[in-house]
């Protein structure tokens, strides 16, 4: 089984790298899992292809590369879950609500975004490779706060930031379902502290490893109480944006109960994803564990990149919005 892959952009660049045959690898692993069910490129490409890809990332890969032959693949997998995501999105808000602001909106993406999106995602590969353990370590703890934009206008959100959308986003969501539907028990959450969630359905297989971390800073238990500080308010403030942004703007409403399964789906591995990033980081500045900031920085790195393409697919109006398929031999 392969993935035909319909029209999505990428623009010239040595550390975003296509690799067919490993997408076409994971697919076969997916389907494997369905036990004759039907195959969803929904679930795949936005849901099982990112767990997959950082549940490699903390299992070890790419962290030896000293070039991008390893990490590549890695990212481009993230690229097209983003943006494919993004559209997705984009399609089932305009289908259920054709006057919503979204549908008004068209951006497509552009050569100069890309770039910008690439000095991030290169800045976490730098610090993933640095000779100087210090700097990666320095790196773990500035990826968790937000970067003021030298222009003044919004700052590039950290990790801190980016677990408290999602996490205010999904809790909204879940708490506003579309109209006559519910959201079924292995979608719950719930949330407590500082990068605090559990999830009745949890997939990401580094979670585990990492509850010691979150619980001592879901409450602020040494040696997190500097952090816990910091950076609480700074998740606050993006449980509350996530939640405004999807109680006003954007919503789930007259969603059918299979794109809702689906989003809900979605959103909580994803956030899985960024719950995961964070608690390394914390970690990693706690304990100046070189190690763990580097695979916490690939991580990074690969967050960087399916952001930016999901946020590129959801404000891309352009044509019809056709994702890719599932095709045999």
């Amino acid at each position: 089984m392969s993935v035909n892959l319909t029209d999505y952009p990428l623009f010239d660049t040595s550390v975003v790298t296509p690799d067919q045959a490993l997408l076409d690898e994971l697919a076969a692993s997916y389907e494997a899992t369905l036990g004759g069910a039907a195959r969803e490129m929904e679930r795949f490409l936005f849901g099982t292809v990112p767990v997959e890809v950082f549940d490699r990332i903390f299992a070890g890969a790419g962290e030896a590369a000293g070039n991008n032959a390893d990490t590549g693949p890695l990212l481009w997998l993230m690229h097209l879950s983003g943006y494919f995501g993004g559209r997705w999105l984009r399609g089932e808000i305009v289908t259920a609500q054709p006057e919503a602001v979204i549908a008004q909106v068209s951006i497509p993406p552009t050569s100069a975004g890309f770039a910008s999106t690439l000095e991030h995602t290169k800045a976490a590969l730098e610090a993933c490779r640095a000779r100087d353990d210090a700097d990666v370590v320095a790196y773990a703890r500035s990826s968790l706060f937000d970067e003021p934009a030298p222009d003044g206008t919004e700052p590039v959100r950290g990790l801190t930031d980016n677990f408290g959308y999602n996490l205010g986003y999904l809790l909204e969501i879940l708490a506003s379902p579309p109209e006559g539907l519910n959201a079924g028990p292995g979608f719950q959450i719930e949330s407590d502290g500082l990068f605090g969630c559990s999830y009745a359905s949890p997939r990401l297989a580094v979670l585990p490893t990492l509850f010691d971390v979150r619980a001592a800073i879901s409450v602020g238990q040494p040696p997190y109480e500097s952090l816990f500080a910091e950076l609480l308010p700074i998740q606050d403030a993006g449980v509350l944006r996530g939640r405004a942004v999807w109680s006003s703007g954007l919503s789930v409403q007259g969603f059918s109960q299979r794109s809702y399964d689906q989003l809900l789906d979605v959103s909580s591995s994803f956030l899985e994803t960024v719950q995961a990033t964070a608690l390394t980081m914390a970690r990693a500045v706690v304990s100046r564990d070189a190690a763990q900031a580097r695979r916490g920085a690939l991580a990074n790195a690969a967050m960087v990149v399916w952001l930016a393409a999901y946020r590129d697919g959801l404000l891309d109006g352009a044509g019809p919005i056709g994702l890719p398929t599932f095709t045999n031999g």
